[in-house]
């Protein structure tokens, strides 16, 4: 499918706006004889995990039953390191730069990971099995299954108050967080926000806002993917731009990655991306790049950085070296 890309250059004093347009291909994903790194579960967080400087996700490897904690080069998409196994992997959060937080169902543990090597430096007994983890200035937030909600210190993992992570209340899971409608993000000093109808067709539309005044409203050529009876909304900043991530209107299966101009609302492209597969996950932006958790219902789910100037693929995770 083509994309319709059209470029406004305004003539300075003249009082008018000339408008071209040309046509694009969309861009396309470069096969890759690699293996791929598939993840059935939604969790992705950030460290340095190479001393580069450079934001690199980790994620659950497999994770529907048992799964490993890896962190992938941010620049080049390659495994850095696996962790030991876990059963039924749960929790995962990266509350600095040098720790990955993880914790499986099998048991109330909670283990530090090293996020240069992935080797535990601690594991911590909790009251119940961890379900969420935010964390704050040297600790964490641990948020049980049960709903109890503890402190934890990150240097050894004793208990601890931990007054600088999010409030309890505020820790909803990644399932709930693609749930928030309207969503919304910053950019400069324009606010961009994204919305869904709660009930007929979701179909998106965003708004940009300065200083709580209204610059521009416009509905976008995409809905919202489903889950779970509600509407998923996947929307970040990056690159200067509020990037979008919905599916086809007409046909409502084919993702499609749309970038707003954050302060006229224009698009600076509509892409078709049927390459990310039905099932949509998470998007999160860090760095040069968008971070895209998405792919097949049963056959798990691939990460994918993807260039917020073009919407195209820069890489998909391989796994680390065996």
């Amino acid at each position: 499918m083509k994309a319709l890309l059209a470029v406004g250059m305004a003539a300075v004093g003249a009082g008018f706006a000339v408008m071209f347009f040309a046509r694009v291909e969309p861009p396309r994903e470069t096969p890759s004889r690699a293996r791929q790194l598939s993840t059935q579960l939604d969790a992705l967080c950030f460290v340095d995990a190479n001393g580069d400087d450079a934001p690199d996700p980790v994620l659950w490897q497999d994770g529907k039953t048992r799964g490993r904690v890896v962190a992938v080069d941010g620049r080049s998409g390659q495994g850095l390191w696996s962790s030991q196994e876990f059963e039924r992997p749960e929790a995962l959060a990266c509350p600095d730069q040098r720790t990955v937080l993880a914790g499986g169902g099998e048991e109330s543990r909670l283990r530090a990971l090293d996020a240069r090597t992935g080797k535990e430096r601690w594991a911590a007994s909790l009251p119940a099995v961890p379900d969420e983890v935010a964390g704050g200035d040297g600790c964490a937030t641990v948020v049980m299954k049960d709903g109890a909600a503890m402190g934890i210190a990150l240097a050894g993992g004793e208990a601890a108050d931990c007054p600088t992570a999010p409030a309890p209340a505020t820790i909803t899971g990644h399932f709930w967080e693609r749930k928030k409608n309207p969503r919304v993000v910053q950019i400069g000093d324009v606010e961009v926000a994204l919305s869904a109808p709660a009930e007929g067709t979701p179909r998106l539309a965003a708004e940009g806002r300065r200083g709580g005044a209204s610059l521009w409203k416009r509905d976008l050529p995409a809905r919202a993917p489903v889950s779970g009876g509600r509407p998923d909304l996947f929307l970040v900043a990056s690159g200067g731009a509020a990037v979008v991530l919905g599916v086809d209107v007409a046909g409502g299966t084919e993702p499609r990655i749309i970038a707003l101009d954050p302060a006229s609302g224009a698009s600076r492209y509509d892409v078709a991306a049927g390459y990310l597969g039905e099932r949509l996950l998470v998007a999160k932006a860090s760095g040069p790049y968008v971070y895209i958790v998405s792919g097949a219902a049963v056959s798990g789910a691939a990460l994918r950085a993807i260039d917020p100037a073009t919407g195209a693929t820069v890489w998909r995770a391989t796994p680390p070296p065996p």
